[in-house]
């Protein structure tokens, strides 16, 4: 009985110490680089299940703002991409080879097909204030 005890103890203090490794909610931050500024622009989230369907957040920079976007979200794999509305439409426009607007994602992807969340995703366990995406 001592043994069933102290190994339920063990098996407690060890998921306790797993959810103290991984925090409920994390802050996703960064700045949009290669924005012009002169346009808005809008940085958007995405999860697995919704990628390039419907984001989960979007955020909208206003035209001569400050290129810094922040999310809240539950720790997991995220992706973060963004765009310049060059033609003010409130969409990204694509071409037969690609976005026609200056556009990337957060973690770089360079392919001759539409991304994957596979491919742009990043596994966010902690707070990160680094996560910059790089339009072009």
């Amino acid at each position: 009985m001592a043994c069933r005890a102290a190994a339920l103890v063990g098996l407690a203090a060890a998921a306790a110490a797993a959810g103290a490794q991984q925090p409920a909610t994390v802050h996703i931050a960064g700045h949009l680089i290669g924005w012009t500024g002169t346009h808005d622009a809008y940085v958007a989230l995405w999860n697995d299940s919704t990628f390039l369907h419907t984001p989960i957040r979007e955020i909208k920079l206003p035209a001569g703002g400050d290129s810094t976007y922040t999310f809240d979200v539950a720790a997991g794999k995220w992706a973060l991409s963004a765009y310049e509305d060059r033609n003010e439409n409130g969409k990204l426009d694509m071409g037969l080879f690609g976005p026609k607007e200056p556009a990337g994602f957060w973690r770089a992807f360079h392919g001759w097909h539409k991304p994957w969340f596979r491919n742009v995703a990043v596994d966010v366990t902690a707070d990160m204030s680094d996560a910059n995406v790089k339009i072009r």
